[in-house]
């Protein structure tokens, strides 16, 4: 072991010892594992199968700025999101969706190294590859039209590059992957487009064995509604959207036009398919699975219901209440003209509750102009339960409006909760004020522009379930902090929750911010400037084992050592107190 990564694990340990000897600290009853799944803190894009978006390893506190030699970068093609790794004999492995082709990395002496690929045949008209080192020029290029706030300058050159950097995201969305998982075995499944694609091993046991070809399915265009998605979403045609894995060892998957899908994991073949009961209604967001009902529980909300659906040991999927499932209305709200996909909620349902005596919820936020925090009780509803308000279904045991302090006026989010333990953490997707018309389309391009020339969604709020009253305390709220559409996370061995965006009256200055579960406090911050390399929009951040930030980005997989960085004397001051636009 170096030197140098002998310094950073002594600062994870310490801050562990710290830590697990403070006064407020307290045990954490995480999920459980499914058994088809890898067998890891990190194998699907929610982390797990509760989508809480937290784990136990520690990230080090502390004040830093990255700097040359601090961070190490595998280009992307164009953009990519899915990224997961494992043990496999010993051997740290990680597998990273770079757009186009599965990378199957390992690091040797501090840096990624790639031990295969393979393609995924994709119909991309005009497209020409470009090399790692063009794509790292073309994050350079971007960050001086970003630094000179020159809009029409980066439309010009996105517009211009060769691999389709305007389409980039939209891309991803018609061919590529957004939702996707490493089973047992190591074989990545993604959902793609109108179909999955399963990538194998051909050695499962063998760190450095090659990958096999992909294997593709298709789905029946009878099971796509490209009217209903059309009418009731931001998305043209239908697609596959979510995807998941039942604790029975069944695929689950969605469509934005309102199926629900159950396929066999192995051949990709359809066993069975269930219709939201409703023509308007739609599927935005993925699954939650856990394993009560023998394994079947499936959890997914549309905009306008929250479901647990259930899945047999044959694959069929049952919606009654003999069977163990239920379905509860909440406040879908109406839809928004910016920042949001459909009306309804935005977030991927997330379990809380996990230990013996805890109280086993279920939770989103609504629809609302000023969205609310949800829980639903998810699986018995307690004897003495009397609900608590006229009105809303017996399910929700509590709601809570999302308050983001004066001027914010409307709160809503497409990230879903993150939670830890009997904390849930929300972010705000909703730019502050009127939105200045872009110059052209473009998710990409719109991506690099918020939090450089344009002010980011604003702020971000922390809730505490009461087991006592069943029902949410509020902690704190951060008005200062505006989040780029990148799910945060929450390190429990820190006690902290990680988001990528910027201080108040800082434009194009980007942070990594750690702030405290119970203060909001500034605790740790990685400053990046106006790099676009670390912009994480789209994606969800993630760590290592060490503890150290590793996630995808724009312009590929970063991974972070803060034991190379810059140390600064404290935390980033915001220049002003809010978002919020007179």
């Amino acid at each position: 072991m170096s030197l140098v990564r002998g310094a950073k694990r002594a600062v994870v340990a310490l801050w562990i010892a710290m830590l697990g000897s403070a006064s407020w600290a307290e045990p954490n009853t995480q999920p459980p594992m499914n058994p088809y799944l890898a067998r890891t803190y990190n194998n699907q894009g929610h982390w797990n199968d509760a989508c809480t978006d937290s784990t136990e390893i520690a990230v080090p506190r502390g004040f830093y700025e990255v700097t040359p030699g601090s961070w190490d970068l595998v280009p992307n093609e164009t953009i990519g999101i899915p990224f997961y790794n494992d043990v496999v004999q010993g051997k740290e492995v990680y597998w990273f969706w770079a757009g186009l082709t599965m990378r199957k990395l390992h690091r040797v002496e501090g840096r990624f190294v790639e031990i295969d690929r393979v393609a995924v045949p994709m119909d991309l008209p005009g497209y020409r590859a470009v090399s790692p080192h063009e794509r790292v020029q073309q994050a350079a290029a971007v960050r001086k039209f970003l630094d000179a706030g020159d809009e029409p300058g980066l439309l010009a050159y996105l517009r211009a590059q060769p691999n389709r950097l305007m389409q980039a995201v939209e891309d991803q969305v018609r061919h590529g992957f957004l939702y996707a998982m490493l089973t047992r075995d190591h074989a990545f499944i993604g959902s793609n487009a109108r179909g999955l694609i399963r990538i194998d091993q051909a050695d499962p046991a063998d760190p450095y064995s090659r990958m096999l070809p992909p294997r593709q399915v298709t789905l029946p265009d009878a099971l796509f509604d490209d009217e209903r998605a059309k009418r009731h979403t931001i998305f043209p045609t239908d697609t596959v959207f979510g995807l998941s894995m039942s604790f029975n060892g069944h695929l689950v998957a969605n469509t934005i036009g309102g199926r629900i899908i159950t396929l066999d994991r192995n051949t990709l073949q359809v066993i069975d398919v269930y219709t939201a009961q409703d023509a308007d209604e739609v599927f935005t967001n993925s699954f939650a699975t856990s394993d009560e009902v023998a394994g079947g529980a499936i959890y997914v909300a549309s905009n306008r219901r929250m479901y647990r659906l259930v899945v047999t040991s044959d694959g069929k999927i049952r919606s009654d209440a003999a069977s163990g499932a239920w379905q509860a209305e909440y406040d879908r709200g109406n839809r928004l003209p910016v920042g949001k996909i459909a009306d309804g909620t935005g977030a991927t349902p997330t379990l809380m509750g996990f230990g013996p005596d805890e109280d086993k919820l279920v939770v989103i936020t609504d629809g609302a102009k000023k969205m609310r925090l949800v829980a639903f009780w998810r699986d018995g509803v307690p004897r003495d339960w009397k609900p608590r308000q006229v009105g809303l279904d017996p399910r929700i045991v509590d709601q809570i409006e999302v308050d983001m302090g004066p001027g914010v006026d409307v709160v809503q989010s497409e990230q879903s909760v993150v939670v830890y333990g009997p904390y849930a953490f929300v972010i705000n997707n909703i730019p502050v004020g009127p939105p200045k018309p872009y110059l052209g389309p473009g998710a990409y391009y719109r991506g690099l522009l918020i939090g450089a020339t344009r002010p980011p969604s604003a702020g971000a709020a922390m809730y505490r379930w009461n087991a006592a009253r069943r029902a949410w305390d509020a902690k704190w709220v951060r008005q200062d902090v505006g989040i780029l559409a990148t799910v945060p996370m929450i390190s429990g061995g820190s006690r902290m929750v990680i988001v990528d965006g910027y201080l108040a009256g800082r434009l194009n200055e980007a942070f990594h911010l750690g702030m405290d579960l119970d203060t909001g406090e500034t605790v740790m911050s990685i400053a990046t400037g106006s790099d676009p390399t670390f912009n994480g929009t789209y994606t969800g951040l993630k760590i290592d084992r060490d503890g150290s930030l590793m996630y995808t980005m724009m312009f590929g997989l970063v991974r972070f050592d803060v034991s190379r960085m810059r140390h600064l004397p404290g935390p980033p001051v915001p220049k002003a107190a809010s978002w919020r636009v007179p």
